[in-house]
């Protein structure tokens, strides 16, 4: 078959999957949730305390909704499913681990901060579950925006995000005005393009000379990416592609996922160093020709970080620390409502304003202000500094500090409601229909969960702007 004949029968509603495939999976997670438990229960040595046994509510909580995904053989994109699944990198393995970070706070504020989390996943399971009744979604939102012959163009969508994040990363040739709408663009058309290739290779319809294009241009993306020192931006590259592989193949790539997951852990360990040399010491990036001597130098620093025994259990506490929100949710709840007052729906104000393009309002409020509002309502940074220091907050803590417990339910039955709507309205869409990529991006941002609100929405509507308002008035201009 030919590339576009590839996408033309990937652009229809999703076909029931395998059912031998789905039950291998759900007999998987099943089973991999059992051992999990029951490792954490061995690593208490009998002493299960409160603590604990919330950390294995939000474990169950969070598995819930991946596991009927896969035992009742839906075909949705498990959007919803994968935010609730973050759920235990970023709250529960942390506080089954006995995070560091929440040394400082007595066992009564955890435990509470451990509640409203399983609050939360309640709420979101029973927002996601009420939700039945499904609605049609009118015809423009439901037909294809991608004209048939542009199907062979997806390959050249991922080369030109890879093209763009040469240009931004190894020159300065784009006006700095120019960044952020060009970042928009080319990130949105990448997200797809990633999704889409990950999804035809999940089906077995992409040929081996288009796995290489598509699996060199991830690998080359990476590399650029992990050259600024920040991993997390490749990190949810990849997560991306190995979501939309497992969800179709309703298999995990396990030798892919632990190469990967390997090689992550090594640049980790030496991060630290790195960014001494190159952020403190001031010795500048690498540029292109010095990426193999940049990442021997790095892979160096990993492997003399990890040499003793003592490094090695620093370096893997370190892993758990950066996939942790619990801590914040911690210090919410023990200075929330007896140090200070709730603030009422005072970080989430700036959200309508980011629905309006900046060309039509260029003063239009940053969407960082709501990070600054909650960072300068615990005095945890200084106001003149405020907007160069992101603190990861996450969309739960936030939820507390505006309306507390309240806010916190009414945010999980919300969030799940939402995202059971948009999955039956994209149920029979088709796959580059305004539905359908909406249903690609809302998975690619399902697990993005480190963001507060406002954040979340604003980076989701540029990118919605440019993968399907465009299409969107391109179909109205060129269709009679």
């Amino acid at each position: 078959m030919k590339p576009e004949d590839h996408a033309a029968a990937l652009d229809q509603p999703p076909p029931a999957p395998d059912p031998a495939a789905s039950r291998r999976l759900y007999q998987f997670g099943c089973a991999s949730l059992v051992a999990t438990v029951l490792w954490f229960l061995y690593k208490t040595g009998g002493d299960v305390g409160l603590d604990t046994l919330l950390g294995l509510g939000i474990l169950i909580l969070a598995s819930l909704p991946a596991l009927q995904w896969a035992g009742k053989r839906r075909t949705w994109f498990p959007a919803f499913e994968i935010g609730m699944l973050t759920c235990i990198a970023f709250y529960a393995i942390p506080l089954l681990s006995r995070h560091v970070e929440l040394e400082p706070y007595p066992p009564t504020v955890i435990n509470e901060a451990a509640f409203l989390v399983l609050l939360y996943l309640a709420a979101a399971n029973l927002g996601f579950a009420l939700l039945r009744n499904p609605v049609k979604a009118p015809r423009w939102a439901t037909s294809s925006l991608v004209p048939e012959q542009a199907y062979r163009h997806i390959p050249v969508g991922l080369f030109l995000n890879t093209v763009y994040l040469y240009i931004t990363t190894f020159t300065d040739v784009i006006p700095a005005d120019l960044i952020g709408s060009l970042r928009a663009l080319f990130f949105g058309v990448g997200t797809l393009c990633t999704f889409i290739l990950a999804r035809l290779l999940g089906l077995g319809l992409l040929s081996r000379n288009a796995t290489l294009f598509f699996v060199g241009n991830l690998v080359i993306q990476l590399l650029f990416l992990f050259s600024q020192l920040y991993l997390i931006t490749g990190l949810s590259l990849v997560a991306l592609a190995f979501i939309a592989y497992s969800a179709a193949k309703r298999q995990i790539p396990w030798r892919t996922l632990f190469v990967f997951v390997s090689l992550l852990a090594l640049l980790h360990a030496g991060k630290s160093e790195m960014r001494r040399d190159h952020w403190e010491e001031k010795k500048p990036l690498p540029t292109v020709f010095q990426l193999p001597s940049f990442f021997t130098q790095w892979i160096a620093y990993s492997f003399e970080s990890t040499s003793t025994e003592e490094e090695a259990s620093r370096t893997q506490s370190t892993i758990f620390e950066r996939a942790s929100l619990i801590q914040m949710l911690c210090l919410s709840v023990d200075r929330i409502p007896s140090l200070k007052p709730y603030l009422n729906g005072e970080s989430y104000v700036d959200i309508p304003a980011q629905l309006i393009p900046r060309f039509l309002w260029p003063e239009k409020p940053s969407s960082l202000l709501a990070n600054v509002r909650l960072a300068l309502h615990f005095n945890l940074v200084n106001a003149d500094s405020a907007l160069t220091v992101s603190i990861a907050f996450g969309m739960i803590a936030e939820a507390f500090i505006n309306f507390g417990y309240l806010g916190v339910i009414c945010f999980g039955l919300l969030f799940g409601a939402f995202f059971k709507r948009i999955a039956q309205l994209a149920q029979n869409a088709s796959q580059f229909s305004a539905l359908g990529i909406l249903m690609i991006l809302l998975t690619a941002w399902s697990f993005q969960v480190e963001l507060v609100l406002i954040t979340w929405i604003s980076s989701l509507f540029q990118a919605a702007v440019v993968c399907i308002g465009l299409p969107l008035i391109y179909k109205r201009f060129t269709t009679a």
